[in-house]
């Protein structure tokens, strides 16, 4: 049995506790210290990264350990995290999205099944299944939800667009007014592969639907003709020149970067998870653009896919194989409804309480959105990123850049993925 959480005692400043917590930067070394519990996060903009940090603070105070707190860029923590898994030596706490890449993970042992976590009760069960692995759980989730179109309403009215788009050929119609209008209509972080994947991925889902897709994974075989057009389509898209200058050296939250583009108001949309109006903000400096909307990824014509059928996922934190005990008590103490409250403001989450109203009675207009969009889905996709084994969604990652900078082909893209299922298998 696991000891009784103590009872957490009031916030104290960071400096207050400066001895008994350790903050390193996220260009240090491989993460050992002398701390009981090592914790690498992926919230590196306050407010939320001051928010991990105090809590982090009081839990140690109160429970008398002591913290190594990483917060690490997203793209930093993925290559860090690979060099860690590889060596059989990951942090306590560690974020993690699920999928396959968590199964690997599970795979080699590095991982604590946590299916006794004290505060399951108080989250959605559909959180958990991305993190649930053989029937246990070895993830707890602090946020969920989808992937679509964050859109700038004023910048769409300026070229003529008074309703969003819902199939694909009228979003190329929209492209183009764009264009016309001298706006650049969807900002892209090219430089970190992952967003550009977001396009084939829904593209794919559209035409041959989640069954076809789950279909194709379990076989290990892309080599549908559903698989060759979504390449196509996207190479379509790509030939229009859509992007902002630059996109092919952008990052994802840096100051010119994506989220910057749409935060700033120089780009009219975005194809972004339930983050992206709170990184909209941090990146650009600014309030982001006042009237902000949202809309699924267009059907394609002929598609087995529904429009209601999602790409999404949400954010985790995992523990080591050997983590203490307290590792485990944290994860609870962030879900006590103060905390996990003042976290879903800091942060933009989407809940994951399976009692939302009870810790979050006014939610942001954003935040509802997605919850709305979560409301009407009739299926799910988890990221292929991070859904598939990390040699395949890199694979999927990279080939998805080549194709919307064209360097291969439609049909270049199936090889290269159906040869990476291949070396899998």
């Amino acid at each position: 049995m696991r000891k009784p959480l103590k009872q957490a005692r009031a916030l104290v400043a960071a400096s207050a506790a400066g001895a008994l917590v350790l903050t390193a930067a996220a260009c240090g070394d491989s993460g050992e210290s002398d701390a009981d519990i090592t914790w690498w996060h992926i919230q590196n903009q306050d407010p939320l990264m001051a928010t991990w940090q105090e809590f982090a603070d009081d839990f140690a105070e109160a429970n008398d350990v002591t913290f190594d707190v990483q917060p690490i860029e997203n793209e930093a923590f993925k290559s860090r995290m690979g060099t860690a898994a590889q060596s059989g030596d990951v942090p306590t706490i560690f974020h993690t999205w699920g999928g396959g890449v968590l199964s690997e993970q599970v795979d080699a042992g590095l991982v604590r099944d946590i299916s006794d976590l004290d505060c399951l009760d108080q989250i959605d069960p559909i959180a958990l299944a991305p993190y649930t692995i053989d029937d246990k759980l070895y993830g707890m989730p602090f946020d969920t939800g989808v992937v679509g179109f964050w859109y700038n309403i004023d910048l769409f009215a300026d070229a003529g667009i008074d309703a969003p788009p819902e199939t694909w050929d009228e979003f190329l119609t929209d492209i183009q007014a764009l264009k016309d209008a001298g706006i650049a209509p969807i900002a892209l972080a090219g430089a970190d592969q992952w967003p550009g994947h977001y396009y084939w991925t829904y593209l794919v889902m559209r035409i041959v639907g989640l069954e076809g897709l789950e279909a194709a994974a379990e076989a290990g075989d892309f080599s549908g003709e559903g698989f060759v057009q979504a390449g196509e389509l996207l190479a379509d898209l790509a030939a229009l020149e859509p992007f902002q200058p630059g996109f092919e050296s952008a990052g994802y939250g840096e100051a010119d970067g994506q989220a910057a583009n749409m935060g700033e108001g120089v780009t009219a949309m975005e194809l972004m998870g339930q983050w992206a109006p709170q990184v909209q903000r941090d990146a650009s400096g600014t309030d982001g653009p006042e009237n902000l909307g949202f809309f699924p990824f267009p059907a394609v014509e002929g598609g087995a896919g529904l429009g209601t059928e999602w790409l999404g996922g949400g954010n985790g934190y995992a523990v080591s194989a050997d983590a203490p005990d307290e590792a485990l008590d944290f994860l609870c103490y962030i879900m006590e409804p103060d905390n996990y409250a003042r976290a879903i403001v800091d942060g933009n989450f989407t809940p994951v309480a399976a009692d939302v109203a009870a810790v979050a009675p006014d939610l942001g207009p954003d935040t509802q959105t997605v919850i709305d969009a979560l409301a009407t889905a009739t299926g799910t996709q988890l990221y292929l990123d991070q859904a598939y084994p990390p040699a395949i969604g890199g694979v999927i990652n990279e080939a998805t850049e080549g194709l919307i900078l064209g360097q291969i082909t439609a049909e270049d893209f199936v090889a290269r993925v159906n040869d990476a299922w291949a070396a899998e298998a």
